[in-house]
């Protein structure tokens, strides 16, 4: 039968593997659309050597080219990477928030919010008595005094 510390275990390790999933996902991404600027680049290079050949105009306006897809090419892969970068940051917290919260459901503890919500009512309801008693006190009559035969 397993322990509720091996299912934190268990619990621990999936969303170790899950984050590292994500990261390596990204890395991916990452490594991919570098791989493949680097190829458009490579071949904008041959087809500029070829039009070099063919002349002056044409090389300028190759180089013009070049630089235009290279510009083009290294800023979508800058923006590739941030997006990627920017959603593997944002979406950690709230993932692993997720996988905790979802833990302490299972355990059955409850969360900081929820023991600062029940505390809050402890405190209304412990105010409420006292002016409660308070007016009880300052209504309630006196006891006559009992008087006991000797």
């Amino acid at each position: 039968m397993a322990t509720p510390k091996d299912f934190a275990r268990e619990a621990q390790a999936s969303i170790t593997e899950n984050v590292r999933d994500i990261w390596l996902a990204g890395l991916g991404l990452f490594s991919t659309v570098e791989e493949e600027g680097e190829k458009l680049f490579k071949q904008f290079i041959e087809k500029g050597r070829g039009l070099e050949e063919k002349g002056e105009t044409f090389e300028k306006k190759a180089k013009d080219q070049l630089d235009s897809v290279t510009h083009f090419v290294t800023e979508k892969a800058g923006k590739i990477t941030d997006e990627v970068s920017t959603r593997v940051t944002d979406m950690m917290p709230t993932f692993v928030e997720e996988k905790f919260h979802n833990a302490l459901e299972v355990f059955g503890i409850s969360t900081r919010s929820e023991v600062k919500e029940l505390n809050e009512k402890v405190n209304k309801l412990t105010e409420m008595v006292g002016t409660l008693s308070d007016k009880i006190g300052k209504t309630a009559k006196p006891a006559a005094p009992t008087v006991t035969k000797a």
